[in-house]
């Protein structure tokens, strides 16, 4: 009898991490902003950041054997972070966006990454709906980026 080939789960530590780095950021971000408004964009997205780790963090334990508490990728949003604190002009609400939406642009590309593998049903199924969670996001913050620009 042929034994069924059922596809690995991969790459959902990785989406994680980056998930991790980009609340990490998010929190830090709200935190220097002084517009409200601002700040309850950033809770927003925050909490689809969030949304979106706890429904893959079933698949990291089944890839890991853990939940994926780590952020791997945060040294790559650290120097953005970093970056953006070294330029304290009058635009640091700007500067925030413009980084931020880098950040989102990071998520959707990892979610692409493991996309292009062959998955189980149950982690593509989570996967395209976490991909429309941070499309959406993503839109948002270049829509608020491209408004912001005077």
């Amino acid at each position: 009898m042929a034994q069924l080939n059922t596809p690995q789960i991969n790459h959902a530590s990785d989406i994680i991490q980056v998930l991790n780095s980009g609340i990490e950021f998010y929190s830090e971000a709200k935190e220097q902003v002084r517009d409200p408004r601002l700040a309850q964009f950033f809770d927003r997205m925050l909490s689809a950041r969030r949304s979106v780790k706890e429904r893959l963090q079933p698949f990291a334990v089944l890839e890991e054997g853990k939940r994926e508490e780590g952020s791997a990728f945060s040294v790559e949003v650290r120097k953005v972070y970093t970056k953006v604190i070294g330029v304290l002009s009058s635009d640091t609400e700007h500067t925030y966006i413009s980084q931020l939406e880098a950040v989102e642009d990071k998520t959707l590309e990892e979610l692409r990454i493991a996309l292009k593998d062959n998955q189980p049903p149950q982690y593509e199924a989570a996967l395209l709906q976490s991909m429309a969670t941070m499309q959406d996001c993503h839109d948002e913050m270049r829509a608020l980026k491209l408004s912001d620009k005077h």
